[in-house]
């Protein structure tokens, strides 16, 4: 049973609302077909029995009050249950019964059709009518079977046989009705139907008792109206309410898929290995949707005056710029979360700092219109960017990590391994797009006599002082290395041959002009020989081109040192003459 509660509850969800939604193929098919089959049993029933004298008034006045009291809806399940009993009674006794069907269908129409005046349903709402009309044919039909009885000659008898007769016509049409247009088990359809059946039972007697009061009053029924307008009040105070719950179940299920997606894209990023702009960009993207945000963006803070600099935007416009710029700037004044109205802007900015480290990586903020940030969305927009923090300090350590191994530990050049990567890349892309790369080689002059003379200390030192002329030397992009031992090199792209031997010569230059002392406090004096090669005809790979700079190096060796020579290797591998610089 708990089973059955919980799917009537699912349903009562699911369907609320949902006088709007237009009929699908499957109910409009099952619905028609009740309808007509409802009409053809009512012009069966009135042909076996032909009405007599009708009473207009009393029809017209009735089939109007049943009309209102079909709108009076208490929810049950997926359907209502409606008081339309007080007034199906009087009809039986009152009307000559074979009219009934036709009576009921007819006021259901009207409702329906008055609904659709006032916007509340669709116009094809109207073919449910017969649907909802089939509870009438059992008991019209048994008050035909007994004769038409008035409510003077009515036995007791008689009313529990028209109950139990619209009991089985519901049973055998509703069941059947549910699970074909919307899928609903029978089980939990008679379950629906007991409530139902149990609200008709109790207000049978007080339909009986208007008719009876009919036969001394004739509006007596009529009187009947003033307890289907006190179930309207009380069936429209309940319908409110679930209205009202029904909004907040909706708004909690937004809040739960917005979560549920934040949640996916924070464990998108700390399980994926990013780098901190993509934490930047998922990491907002997930604060946004998770505190019902307009917008938002991030950024990462560079370079020497640690400048923000933006490098994710997700619904941002004008309208919300100054809001956030006030956030961040109260952010980075404060360095903890701030929060900003500017011009009916709310925004909410806070640091990404990570764990371990002074200074904040990036700052992440996000804006709407309306209604200020709760309290506890602060706490979930700040707690997402801690956790970004977590990232991004998991991202610095790897960035360091790489960079450790890739980078000589005593001069702080490149390594072996990254010039060999970047001379595959090189490589690739002059192949691909034949733009030019050169090599530059040096080795310090007399090196091996420095160490043994001066000490190692004083030769890391001098190591230190040629890779920093070096690096000065070179452009911005370009990454001199440590090819080995007191070798350094250099990879040179995008440039002639001509330039790259005007670098190489700079490069020579700076070194000899450097003014260095030993650990003893003693004046040194230091060169280098270079060798340039550069791939073109003659240089068709990597390996070509190392060894033309590598030739062309010792060269510069033979030639007195302290001098750039350039060079080329021919494809079979022979060494040419040497054009000297």
């Amino acid at each position: 049973m708990e089973g059955l509660a919980g799917t009537a509850d699912r349903l009562l969800e699911d369907s609320w609302g949902d006088e709007d939604r237009r009929l699908d193929p499957r109910g409009a098919i099952t619905e028609a077909g009740l309808t007509v089959a409802y009409l053809l049993t009512s012009l069966g029933l009135l042909l076996l029995s032909p009405p007599g004298d009708i009473p207009w008034l009393q029809l017209v006045s009735l089939g109007l009050a049943y009309a209102f009291a079909s709108r009076v809806e208490f929810p049950v399940g997926a359907g209502h249950a409606v008081p339309t009993e007080i007034f199906l009674i009087p009809m039986l006794l009152l009307l000559p019964p074979s009219v009934v069907p036709l009576v009921v269908v007819g006021a259901l129409a009207l409702a329906s059709f008055v609904d659709w005046l006032r916007g509340r349903s669709r116009l094809e709402r109207i073919i449910e009518t017969g649907g909802d009309a089939w509870h009438c044919m059992g008991p019209a039909a048994v008050f035909v079977a007994a004769g038409a009885p008035g409510p003077d000659e009515a036995q007791w008898w008689l009313y529990i046989a028209a109950f139990a007769a619209q009991v089985g016509v519901e049973v055998i049409v509703g069941t059947a009705r549910e699970w074909l247009a919307l899928g609903i088990s029978p089980q939990l359809q008679l379950r629906v139907l007991g409530i139902v059946w149990a609200i008709d039972l109790m207000l049978l007697p007080v339909g009986v008792i208007g008719a009876l009061a009919a036969q001394t009053f004739p509006a007596a029924p009529f009187a009947l109206l003033g307890v289907a307008v006190v179930l309207a009040l009380l069936a429209h105070d309940r319908n409110q309410r679930i209205d009202q719950a029904h909004e907040r179940l909706q708004a909690l299920q937004r809040e739960r898929r917005r979560l549920q997606i934040a949640v996916h894209r924070i464990g998108d990023a700390f399980a994926s290995k990013l780098d901190l702009d993509a934490l930047l960009s998922i990491t907002t993207r997930a604060a946004v949707e998770a505190i019902d945000a307009d917008g938002g963006r991030a950024g990462a803070h560079q370079g020497v005056g640690r400048r923000l600099v933006r490098r994710a935007t997700v619904h941002e416009d004008r309208d919300l710029e100054p809001a956030l710029r006030a956030a961040e700037e109260a952010a980075l004044e404060r360095g903890d979360a701030s929060v900003a109205m500017v011009g009916g802007v709310w925004a909410l900015a806070a640091p990404v700092q990570a764990s371990g480290s002074t200074r904040a990586a990036g700052m992440i903020s996000a804006a709407r219109r309306e209604h200020a940030f709760l309290g506890e969305e602060r706490e979930l927009f700040v707690h997402l960017c801690e956790q970004a923090g977590v990232a991004a300090a998991n991202i610095e350590r790897h960035e360091t990590l790489h960079r450790q191994a890739l980078t000589d530990e005593l001069t702080g050049l490149a390594n072996h391994r990254r010039l060999q990567e970047l001379l595959a890349q090189g490589v690739e892309r002059h192949q691909r797009a034949r733009t030019p790369l050169s090599l530059l080689l040096l080795d310090l002059d007399d090196f091996k006599a420095v160490n043994d003379s001066r000490g190692h200390q004083t030769g890391d030192l001098v190591l230190r002082a040629v890779a920093d002329a070096l690096r000065d030397c070179c452009r911005a992009d370009d990454e001199p290395a440590r090819y080995g031992g007191e070798e350094l090199a250099v990879l040179i792209q995008d440039v002639d041959f001509t330039q790259a031997i005007a670098l190489a010569e700079r490069v020579r230059a700076a070194v000899a002009e450097l003014e260095l002392v030993d650990t003893e406090g003693e004046r040194l004096q230091v060169t280098t020989s270079v060798g340039v090669a550069a791939l073109g005809r003659d240089v068709a790979d990597g390996q070509a081109l190392i060894a033309a700079a590598d030739q062309a190096l010792y060269q510069a060796k033979r030639d007195g040192k302290n001098c750039v020579r350039y060079g080329s290797v021919q494809t079979g591998g022979e060494y040419p003459h040497l054009r000297l610089a």
